[in-house]
């Protein structure tokens, strides 16, 4: 009786050791089914995509950084300096974008107009300062801009912009240091929590491809889509980008691009 028992009790040992194997394996691949883009050939694609982000970097760029690497997708981030200069703490995810081979690093401004807008934009060869203060204080390659609170077009003749006097400063800009400045044509809101407003990544994507389809963008065929570092803070936001870039990557007709690749 007492070998049956012993018996017993090693097979039940072994049975559940061979569930915990199967468990690790199949959670594991799932994780990997569901992080890891389809990556597809798309010879034949007819609408560009390209994600940006502003505002970085904060406490909220780590975990955008990190999606960006798990689904290995074209990103294009536009920085402000001066956080980075009063908080060192948020050094080391600046080093994380400028260590990504998949995003593209853009001017921001160094102050973000210390969120006083009006005052920024009137004074042109002050916005024109702060941008060269901090494409220099971060080391910053690329000539891609986009203004702090406005969303404004300058690029070469294309030009296209919210607010006259922050137009007339980047094309300042855009003439003296050889700057192209981006807008946005659809953006991800959130709540000050990070929270995005709206959840369902399918809402989201459907309206990128109804823009895209009735020529509702700055440039036929291509759309910028903006959303803030900070946002990232959140777990849900994080999900339902995951969702959406997953949804952009599976549609046939869509190329996930950095700015760089813009065409006028």
């Amino acid at each position: 009786m007492k070998k049956k028992l012993l018996i017993a009790i090693a097979i039940l040992f072994f049975i559940v050791d061979a569930m915990l194997v199967w468990y690790k394996f199949f959670y594991k691949h799932e994780h990997r089914r569901v992080v890891k883009p389809i990556h597809k050939v798309k010879n034949h694609y007819k609408y560009s995509v390209y994600l940006t982000s502003d505002d970085g970097p904060l406490v909220g760029t780590k975990y955008l950084d990190q999606l960006i690497r798990d689904y290995e997708v074209p990103f294009t981030v536009f920085l402000v300096g001066k956080p980075v200069s009063t908080d060192r703490e948020l050094e080391p995810n600046l080093e994380r974008y400028k260590n990504n081979r998949y995003v593209l690093i853009g001017n921001h401004s160094f102050t973000h107009a210390n969120f006083h807008y009006r005052r920024f934009y009137s004074n042109p060869d002050g916005v024109e300062e702060d941008f060269m203060k901090n494409e220099k204080f971060l080391n910053i390659s690329s000539k891609l801009a986009r203004l702090p609170g406005r969303n404004v077009f300058v690029i070469g003749d294309a030009i296209k912009g919210d607010d006259p006097h922050a137009t007339e400063a980047a094309k300042l800009v855009a003439k003296n240091d050889n700057y192209k400045f981006f807008g946005w044509d659809y953006e991800l809101h959130h709540y000050r929590s990070g929270l995005i407003n709206q959840t369902d990544a399918q809402i989201h994507y459907k309206k990128i491809k109804e823009l895209l389809k009735n020529g509702e963008t700055f440039r036929k065929n291509q759309i910028i889509v903006l959303m803030h570092d900070q946002m990232f803070t959140s777990k849900v936001s994080q999900e339902t980008l995951g969702e959406l870039i997953l949804l952009l990557q599976d549609d046939e007709e869509i190329k996930l691009k950095q700015l760089d690749k813009y065409k006028i």
